[in-house]
């Protein structure tokens, strides 16, 4: 685990819940399909959060299931599972500056 400065506050129940109605126009970006969460779904959901902080990803595995989808994938994206609906996740991470990119 990551140890020293851990920038990454949580989020309070306010800042959640205007997230999820910012949210709510948004599409699914990122599809989960049968083979789960793996490696390229990471990259396709961090590419994703380089154009917006706020991306919703769509599972189409069971909704017990799909919940443990998407820790895991918050947990490979060091990014939040803000709220969900459905089969439908939407995840916040706070974007970088361009400049941080090397």
């Amino acid at each position: 685990m990551d140890q020293g400065n851990d920038e990454k506050p949580r989020l309070t129940g306010a800042e959640r819940g205007k997230l999820r109605s910012l949210a709510q126009t948004l599409d699914p970006k990122v599809f989960v399909g049968k083979a789960g969460v793996n490696a390229g779904i990471a990259n396709l959901l961090e590419e994703s959060f380089r154009n917006a902080d706020l991306v919703k990803v769509r599972f189409t595995a069971e909704r017990e299931v799909m919940e443990a989808q998407a820790k895991e994938l918050a947990g490979l994206t060091e990014s939040e599972v803000i709220g969900s609906v459905g089969r439908t996740a939407t995840f916040f991470k706070l974007g970088q500056a361009p400049d941080d990119e090397a």
